[in-house]
């Protein structure tokens, strides 16, 4: 089982490696080559990728942090721009142009519709009204690689990179015809912009389960691989919460940029309805939070300064709609983060409980922490002078009796049936055999005349000799004491409804009126000295009438007997092994007790009785439950004293076990409570803005009320 379940989680960490870094980006370029309706698409030669590496590693900035520097020397540069994909994708389409500094070629802005791509400073002369584009996709911008039949890669070898572009004549860029719209400022993302765009993100909740699961599944491994599966959990966790609670570096935040234009909507709806909320500012359709849309409709149709990010989100309008600000006011509660982590947690809770002796576990663990007290005795009275506690460890020798389990009817198999060795149970006197059953005694009389009668060598003296020869040339029986096999039927059979089916053959055989007559008879001396007569098959009949009769008895006291010696005697010990090793070195039947004939059955639970109602024992281990019954006696669970590797291991349980709860309690408590607050988010930020604006000057109060 445990096999099965790290080589389940191993593929659960394969597919979702395989989703994040390979089919995901995939789709996410598929989606965008539909949106840019590509015309063509071929394959990188070598030439060009080698072109296209030593362009984005000119691109890289200088490290600046002490890890980027030591990860440049080593060749290993931190988030740096990569190629996606060997593919090349051919389209037409415009390119617009925005430019916060027209002598600096890194201030400059180029867009395919609402897509920012990038353009090597060389390819700006080649723009025109309608373009032919190949670009390639990397995990930044889209790397434009040809323009308009112009390989800018190659041109940028041969000529190195350009500081100072030619005049470019208006002619050569899409223009906005209406308005005009204006880069007037770029940044990069706050800490607080940063958390909006990672709110649902449950991915490091699922690692951190992923990783739970693993050290549960350390704990069902052999302790040589434990330790190892450990740490390479631990090498999951403490990457991903860091990753949880560090600020996010620089290179991860996206740019904002601060832009001045005519805010209108859709030019399809916009003269119809005033009030729609699909919004662009020029050529970029912009994507407002839906909470601002009552506080925006005053600046429709007018110039407004706005912040957007790289996918046109807006995260700032005017002086007042600040995403940042609602962040440090009303933080975000990432309540599907602790609910997905009580979730997983409680999950491997059950399966860890289930599957773990964490009782065990725990007592052994607590006891090592405790301190111990060690008990050596061969006597009970020895015994009674200690007071023992969890976590004692004790060493035991006397004799004492396998105990009965007293649910032997179930399926349950035990080595010793009817008697469980992996419990003994200790007192002062002990029986040692079993007690007398006179219904047994009776059994016996009966069987013993019965087949002493029928037997074919039965001794024929006493009677005739002529009959006796003709008895035995004739091959029938003689029953020579009929009385007495009536007489302990009687005996055996004394209930009404007993032995109906034998009562009537013995009736038949002496041509009786019933029964209590043929009793009467037996027992008053008429019947004795009279001999019956019987053929072989009907001797056969009588002989399975008897054995009928007398199996139901048999089994039925055998049963409780056993049942008997099923409850314990008042006071004692009763120590039982944890592990459900046996406690008393024997050896096994060849057949279970129940599975012999009845009068076999007796017998072998007569010599089991013998053995295991008083039998030697040595006990050694550490105690890890003590309970009282209302009998006096004390049960006391033992289990091997473990090792130093075992020990470790029950520690570790014990603390996984504990953590569990915490992460279960914990989370379930936090998950509720911004799950609350995540509702009523909305409505307290808004009530801050109808504030914030009737507190505002009255320029601005002016503004909003226009």
């Amino acid at each position: 089982m445990s096999v099965f379940i790290f080589l389940l989680l191993v593929i659960l960490f394969c597919i979702l490696f395989v989703w994040t870094k390979i089919l995901l980006p995939k789709k996410q370029l598929r989606a965008q080559h539909q949106e840019l309706n590509t015309l063509d698409q071929r394959q990188l030669t070598e030439e060009e990728i080698r072109l296209c590496r030593a362009y984005l590693k000119q691109r890289q900035p200088k490290p600046i942090g002490l890890l980027e520097r030591l990860l440049d020397k080593v060749n290993l540069p931190r988030n740096a721009c990569t190629l996606r994909g060997k593919s090349v994708y051919k389209l037409n389409h415009s390119i617009t142009h925005y430019s916060l500094s027209a002598g600096v070629p890194e201030r400059n802005r180029y867009y395919l519709d609402a897509y920012e791509v990038h353009l090597p400073p060389n390819g700006q002369p080649f723009i025109t009204a309608d373009n032919t584009i190949e670009l390639v996709y990397t995990n930044q911008l889209p790397l434009i690689v040809s323009l308009n039949g112009h390989p800018l890669l190659h041109d940028l070898e041969h000529t190195g990179p350009q500081t100072n572009l030619s005049a470019v004549t208006d002619t050569s860029i899409r223009k906005e015809t209406r308005e005009r719209v204006a880069i007037l400022n770029v940044r990069r993302q706050t800490h607080e912009e940063y958390t909006l765009t990672h709110a649902n993100n449950i991915s490091e909740a699922l690692i951190l389960c992923c990783a739970l699961l693993l050290i549960f599944c350390s704990l069902l491994t052999p302790l040589k691989v434990m330790p190892w599966i450990l740490l390479a959990s631990l090498l999951i966790i403490l990457p991903c919460l860091w990753i949880m609670y560090r600020r996010p570096p620089r290179s991860h935040l996206q740019e904002i940029r601060t832009m001045r234009g005519l805010l209108k909507p859709w030019d399809l709806f916009g003269e119809a309805n005033p009030k729609q909320q699909s919004l662009s500012l020029g050529i970029l359709d912009l994507h407002y939070p839906e909470h601002w849309y009552p506080y925006i409709q005053q600046d429709i149709g007018k110039e407004a300064v706005i912040e957007v990010d790289s996918q046109n989100r807006v995260v700032q309008h005017g002086p007042l709609l600040s995403l940042t600000q609602e962040v440090k006011k009303f933080p975000l509660q990432n309540w599907r983060h602790n609910l997905t982590l009580a979730a997983g947690s409680l999950l491997i809770l059950i399966m860890t409980t289930s599957w773990l002796p964490t009782g065990v576990s725990f007592n052994i663990a607590l006891a090592r922490l405790q301190g111990e007290q060690r008990v050596t005795v061969t006597d009970v009275k020895q015994l009674t002078q200690h007071k023992l506690h969890v976590g004692d460890v004790i060493n035991i020798k006397g004799t004492g009796r396998c105990v009965v389990p007293q649910t032997y009817q179930s399926n349950q198999t035990y080595d010793f049936l009817p008697f469980d060795c992996s419990a003994i149970y200790w007192n002062k006197q002990l029986p040692n055999s079993l007690p007398s059953s006179p219904i047994i005694e009776q059994t016996q009389a009966l069987l013993a005349t019965t087949s002493q009668q029928l037997a074919p060598e039965n001794d024929l003296k006493g009677i005739n000799p002529q009959l006796a020869s003709a008895i035995q040339k004739s091959g029938m029986i003689l029953l020579n004491n009929f009385s007495d096999i009536v007489l302990k039927t009687a005996q055996l059979c004394s209930a009404e409804d007993d032995c109906l089916r034998l009562k009537s053959a013995l009736v038949n055989l002496e041509n009786a009126k019933d029964w209590p007559l043929l009793v009467d008879q037996a027992k008053s001396g008429k019947l004795d000295g009279l001999n019956v007569l019987l053929r072989p098959n009907s001797a056969q009949n009588l002989t399975n009438l008897v054995d009928a009769a007398t199996t139901t008895f048999m089994s039925n006291e055998t049963r409780k007997t056993i049942e008997s010696l099923s409850h314990l005697p008042k006071n004692g010990y009763l120590f039982v092994n944890g592990q459900g090793q046996l406690l008393v070195d024997q050896e096994q039947p060849d057949t279970s007790l129940f599975d012999l004939a009845p009068a076999a059955q007796w017998r072998e639970l007569q010599r089991i009785s013998g053995q295991l109602l008083n039998t030697p024992f040595a006990l050694s281990g550490i105690i890890t439950s003590l309970q009282h019954d209302n009998q006096g006696t004390i049960h006391v669970v033992v289990h091997q004293e473990p090792n130093t590797h075992a020990l470790w291991r029950y520690v570790v349980t014990t603390l996984f076990l504990a953590c569990l709860v915490i992460l279960v309690v914990v989370n379930t408590v936090l998950g509720i409570h911004r799950l609350r607050a995540h509702f009523s988010r909305n409505a307290r930020i808004q009530e801050d803005y109808n504030a914030s604006i009737a507190n505002a000057s009255p320029l601005l109060l002016r503004h909003f009320k226009e």
